[in-house]
């Protein structure tokens, strides 16, 4: 106990000394480094993204999932994501609410790959015994799993103006001033917007017979995202040597991620691979279509200026009556011939 209690305590102070050098450069200047700098540069740009956005990371994931084995994997999955598309984020001044987004889609997705393989598990046990008892899975901490779990899908419906500064102050821990200054905002329209969100996800809430005010459950998430989620240094370690690999900066033998991560990273990705597949088909269809019609127009454009240019000589072509053969007008000849 002694032990476990010693490595949570260097693994707050060491992750507080390393958050303190961290907040000299911002988002956009990590993702910049990471993205155009030195492999030396990268590795240390993206350690210090999962450094400073981990511990919002393996909240969600732990709140949707429950088990920190599984957490750990989805968890490692959003920042492969991160490294193999970081630089498709369009405004990265919200690297936050990109993560959550990620984080989001990806516990939901392992939470279900999950429920059927233990559906399935369940079903060859049931054959194979006399009796089973559903109540015997049941803990006790699943019914708040659950909730968390149902807050955490309203967060992601809300609007984006809304959802951001819900990320950055109840997942995130920063105050409103924080908030702001990363946002570019007023103080007041962070406020406010933060307001209404609570509004928002009551009324939502409500609607699904759960009492509880927004209000209490995020804050009941902000303590545990900012208190308890501590991210362990092997799976920090772990998650920048995969990602390095991932994004083909490595400078020497990375350990690869676990193969559920690998998995978890190419289920997000190959949907998205798809629809820019068919979004760029239905492009070129697009353009074929509009280089038809104008191909088509421009011939006939060319058509009106070529018989507009030689409409005349076109139709004394047309009128020419040719001249007879010799020979079947014998008196034309001869009488030319006579002349």
């Amino acid at each position: 106990m002694a032990s476990t209690s010693t490595e949570f305590c260097i693994q707050q102070t060491r992750q507080r000394l390393d958050s303190n050098a961290l907040e000299a450069r911002t988002d956009e200047e990590l993702l910049e480094s990471f993205i155009n700098g030195s492999a030396d540069e990268a590795e240390i740009s993206f350690r210090s993204l999962v450094l400073r956005h981990g511990p919002m990371v393996l909240g969600v994931c732990r709140q949707i999932l429950g088990t920190d084995h599984d957490a750990e994997d989805s968890f490692q999955a959003v920042f492969l994501v991160l490294a193999r598309r970081a630089g498709t984020i369009r405004d990265r001044r919200l690297v936050a609410s990109w993560l959550y987004e990620v984080a989001y889609r990806i516990s939901v997705k392992s939470r279900v790959d999950g429920a059927r393989r233990r559906t399935r598990e369940r079903q060859v046990v049931a054959m194979s015994a006399d009796s089973f008892d559903p109540r015997e899975e049941y803990d006790r901490n699943d019914a708040w799993n659950e909730l968390r779990s149902v807050l955490q899908s309203e967060v992601d419906r809300l609007p984006e103006k809304y959802r951001i500064p819900v990320i950055l102050c109840y997942l995130e821990g920063k105050s409103n001033t924080e908030a702001a200054k990363i946002l570019d905002w007023p103080v007041g329209s962070v406020k406010g917007r933060l307001a209404r969100a609570r509004e928002i996800l009551h009324s939502r809430l409500m609607r699904r017979n759960l009492v509880l005010s927004a209000t209490f459950l995020l804050s009941a998430l902000h303590r545990e995202t900012v208190f308890a989620e501590v991210v362990p240094s092997r799976l920090v370690d772990s998650t920048v040597k995969a990602g390095m690999s991932v994004a083909g900066k490595a400078t020497a033998s990375q350990s690869p991620a676990s193969s559920e991560a690998m998995i978890l990273m190419e289920a997000y990705l190959q949907p998205r691979r798809s629809r820019r597949l068919l979004a760029g088909l239905a492009a070129v269809i697009i353009l074929g279509g509009i280089a038809g019609i104008s191909q088509g127009a421009f011939f006939q454009s060319e058509r009106g200026s070529f018989q507009g240019r030689f409409g005349n000589i076109i139709e004394t072509i047309s009128s020419y009556t040719p001249l007879p053969i010799s020979g079947h007008s014998g008196s034309t000849c001869k009488s030319s011939a006579s002349h």
